[in-house]
C-alpha cells in the first residue's frame, strides 16, 4: 500500500495548480509555485533511492555553482536564479497531471479474462502499451505487466514486449516527458514537425521490436494482455484534442494544454462514473500516488536548477560553440554520446538538459536538435539499469535492470542505424 503523505501531495497539487495559471496570464504565480515545488521536493528527497539521491545532489551542486560564478561574474540580476527557482515546473506540471489519468483510463474489463496467447496476442500487447502508455505513461505499463503476472511470473519475453513498446512513444507522444523536456531544451522546436518524424520512428521501432521478439520459439505459448481496443478511445480523444486546440491556438504551450486537458477530462469522467465518489478518488491520488513520484519530481527540479547554471555560467563567460555546421551527422554522433552516457546510467533528463544548454544557442535548426533528444530519451532509456522502466522491472516483478541492457545492446544498436537514415531524410526532405 502507498505511504500517505498529504501535506506532501497537496503541495504538488497547488504548485500543478499555480503552474498552470502562471502559463494562462498570471506569470508572476510562477515563482509562487516554484515554492511550492521545492518545498514538496524537500520532503520527498528521503524516498529516493541512492543512485538518484547521487544524481539530484550533483545535478543541484552543479547548477548552484554555475549561479554563483554568473552572479559574480555579471554583477547582479535575478534572472538565472528565478529560473532555477520555478525550474521545470511547466515539465512536472504535465507529468503531474498526467498521472491524474490512471483513475479515469483503465477499464477493469480485463481484469478476470483468461489471457491470450500466442503471437497475435503478443503484437497486440505491444502496440497496445505504446498507444495507451503514449498518453497515461508509466501507468500502462505497470497495469498491463500486473496483469500478466498474476498468476505467474512475468517473463522475459512479455518484459521486453512491454518496455520496448511503451518506450518507443518518448519519439512523438506529446504526453511523455521526453516531449516536455525537447520543446525546453530545444527552444523554438516546433511540436508539428517533431510528432511526424516521431510517429515513423516509432513505427519502425515497433516494427523492428515486434519481429525480433515475436518470431522466437517461446512466443508460441507466451501469454499476452487481453487488449480491449474501446480502451484506447479516452488515450486517442485526448491526444486530438490536445492537437486539435495546438492548431487553433499555437499561442497555448503544448506542455500546458496537456496539462489542462489532462486535469479536465479527469474530471469530469470521475463525476460521471461515480458521482459522490469521485472526490474520493481524487483525494486519495493526491494524498498517495503524487507523493509517490519523487525520483521524477526531484530529477527534474534538479535538472531545472542544472539548466538555469549551466545557462548563467555561459552567459558570464560568453561561451560559444562556434560551430561551422550542425547536419544528421553531427546530429548523429551527438546522439551516439548521449546514449551511450545514458547507458552508464547517467538519465535522459540530464544529458538532454546540458546538450541544449552547450547547443541550442548555436544550432540553426532547433527541430534537428529536438529529433535528436527524442532519440536519446527513447533509446536511452531502453538502455541504462537505472531508468525507472527498468528498476520497476526489477523491483516488482524481479527481472535484473542490468539484464535489460545485455539484452537491448543489439535492438539498441539497430534503431542508431535506423535513426541515422531518419537524421538524414529529415535534412534532406523537411528542413
Amino acid at each position: 500500500m502507498k505511504q500517505t503523505d498529504p501535506l506532501t501531495g497537496y503541495s504538488l497539487f497547488i504548485m500543478l495548480l499555480l503552474a498552470l495559471l502562471a502559463s494562462f496570464g498570471w506569470p508572476l504565480l510562477a515563482s509562487l509555485a516554484g515554492c511550492f515545488a521545492w518545498f514538496a521536493a524537500s520532503r520527498l528527497f528521503v524516498r529516493l533511492l541512492p543512485m538518484q539521491r547521487i544524481q539530484v545532489l550533483v545535478m543541484l551542486a552543479l547548477g548552484a555553482a554555475g549561479l554563483v560564478f554568473g552572479q559574480l561574474q555579471t554583477g547582479g540580476g535575478t534572472r538565472w536564479w528565478l529560473k532555477a527557482l520555478e525550474g521545470n515546473q511547466a515539465l512536472l506540471s504535465m507529468l503531474l497531471s498526467v498521472s491524474f489519468l490512471r483513475l479515469v483510463a483503465v477499464s477493469g474489463q480485463a481484469s478476470d479474462e483468461k489471457l491470450p496467447v500466442g503471437r497475435q496476442a503478443l503484437w497486440k500487447t505491444l502496440l497496445g502499451v505504446h498507444i495507451f502508455g503514449a498518453v497515461i505513461n508509466f501507468s500502462a505499463m505497470i497495469i498491463m505487466a500486473d496483469r500478466l503476472a498474476a498468476k505467474k511470473d512475468l517473463t522475459p519475453l512479455q518484459a521486453l514486449i512491454i518496455s520496448r513498446g511503451f518506450t518507443l512513444a518518448a519519439h512523438w507522444s506529446p504526453f511523455f516527458a521526453s516531449m516536455g523536456v525537447v520543446l525546453i531544451s530545444a527552444p523554438g522546436a516546433s511540436l508539428w514537425k517533431l510528432m511526424p518524424v516521431g510517429l515513423l520512428l516509432a513505427a519502425l521501432g515497433l516494427l523492428i521490436a515486434g519481429r525480433l521478439l515475436i518470431t522466437k520459439p517461446e512466443a508460441e505459448i507466451t501469454n499476452g494482455y487481453p487488449m480491449h481496443w474501446q480502451a484506447l478511445t479516452l488515450p486517442l480523444v485526448l491526444a486530438l484534442s490536445v492537437l486539435g486546440i495546438h492548431l487553433l491556438q499555437e499561442n497555448i504551450p503544448v506542455l500546458t494544454l496537456v496539462s489542462a486537458l489532462s486535469l479536465f477530462f479527469t474530471l469530469v469522467l470521475l463525476v460521471w462514473r461515480y458521482r459522490y465518489k469521485a472526490s474520493g478518488y481524487l483525494r486519495q491520488h493526491i494524498e498517495q500516488t503524487l507523493p509517490s513520484m519523487s525520483g521524477e519530481t526531484l530529477l527534474f527540479l534538479a535538472a531545472g536548477v542544472l539548466a538555469a547554471g549551466l545557462g548563467s555560467a555561459l552567459q558570464a563567460a560568453d561561451f560559444s560553440l562556434q560551430l561551422e555546421q550542425f547536419g544528421p551527422w553531427q546530429a548523429w554522433l551527438l546522439l551516439l554520446v548521449l546514449v551511450g552516457i545514458s547507458g552508464l546510467g547517467v538519465h535522459p533528463v540530464i544529458s538532454i538538459a546540458t546538450a541544449g544548454g552547450l547547443f541550442s544557442p548555436w544550432v540553426s535548426d532547433p527541430n534537428l536538435l529536438g529529433l535528436v533528444f527524442l532519440m536519446t530519451w527513447a533509446l536511452g532509456v531502453s538502455l541504462s539499469p537505472l531508468s525507472g522502466t527498468h528498476l520497476a522491472m526489477q523491483g516488482r516483478y524481479g527481472i535484473s535492470s542490468y539484464a535489460f541492457t545485455r539484452w537491448n545492446l543489439g535492438y539498441v544498436a539497430l534503431l542508431l542505424l535506423v535513426q541515422l537514415v531518419a537524421l538524414h531524410l529529415y535534412a534532406l526532405f523537411i528542413a
